[in-house]
């Protein structure tokens, strides 16, 4: 498990450019939220939003999901850009203990992909989606 400082140039590489397909397309940034043990993940989240602000909590599997499919009609653009997403998916699973997805708000929402790095720190990648 790498440090946060060794992490950063490579998540920074693999959002550079990437776009979360919704209603509208959001870019991918990274996020480094806090030290680990004092702030746990969630409260670190929320401090930045109203207090009845919804977070829900999917897998990593499904926030991905039908973006890391290969289909038999998709051209070399599609295809590429479902590689990137694969590679981003690898890269926060096997760098990150403690991975979580949160989904926080309604309509258009911030997505948090985060865990924790060897020196504790919460880092991961950000986003939006916009569902109505």
């Amino acid at each position: 498990m790498p440090t946060t400082q060794d992490l950063i140039p490579e998540l920074e590489a693999a959002c550079e450019g990437l776009l979360w397909r919704s209603e509208t397309d959001y870019p991918f940034e990274v996020a480094i939220l806090s030290a680990g043990a004092q702030c746990p993940k969630v409260d670190s989240l929320l401090k930045n939003y109203p207090d009845d602000t919804p977070i829900v909590t999917v897998s990593l599997d499904d926030f991905f999901g039908q973006a890391t499919v290969e289909r038999a009609w998709f051209d070399s653009r599609e295809l590429t850009l479902v590689e990137r997403y694969r590679n981003l998916r690898d890269l926060l699973e096997t760098t990150l203990e403690n991975l979580q997805v949160y989904r926080i708000g309604n309509g258009e929402m911030d997505v948090y992909l985060i865990g924790e790095t060897e020196d504790e720190q919460v880092v991961g990648v950000k986003t939006k989606i916009v569902e109505t």
